[in-house]
């Protein structure tokens, strides 16, 4: 009797290990084949995932996608204020509204056409003093703007 519940345990969790293991084998293949479509300019997976993490209007946080990304910061000079910015790619558009009552730079940078680029921003916190801030900006194909660094 001890043997025959032995061997009908044994062959449930053999089979139940055959079933997950074609389970894992199709889930890894079925991924591959959707890394090789693409579909305008987006793969698959990257459509995925933005169904995941759908692109807000404006974002200050890291790995999101939005239309726009904002970047504050605290300076004053004689004049009020000074920045700058350097770039490998010019595919970011850069705009800035300051508050002259706070003393504060108000970033707005948003995307002109698909592309990666090193990106430094650069403002005034006083008349001598430069401050960098180095960004590594995505844009995809329908000019959505992601800060990765």
């Amino acid at each position: 009797m001890k043997n025959s519940k032995a061997r009908i345990a044994a062959l449930t969790m053999s089979t139940m290990m055959i079933a997950s293991s074609f389970l894992a084998v199709s889930a890894m293949s079925a991924s591959a084949k959707t890394e090789v479509v693409k579909d305008g300019g987006d793969s698959i997976v990257d459509m995925i995932n933005k169904e995941a993490n759908p692109v807000v209007d404006n974002t200050t946080k890291l790995n999101t996608w939005a239309k726009a990304y904002k970047y504050s910061a605290a300076g004053k000079t004689k004049k009020g204020y000074d920045w700058t910015y350097k770039t490998d790619k010019d595919n970011i558009k850069v705009t800035c509204k300051y508050d002259f009552k706070a003393h504060k730079y108000n970033f707005t940078l948003t995307g002109k056409s698909k592309g990666k680029a090193n990106f430094t921003l650069m403002y005034k916190t006083n008349d001598k003093t430069w401050k960098k801030v180095p960004m590594k900006l995505t844009v995809d194909a329908k000019k959505n703007i992601m800060r990765t660094k």
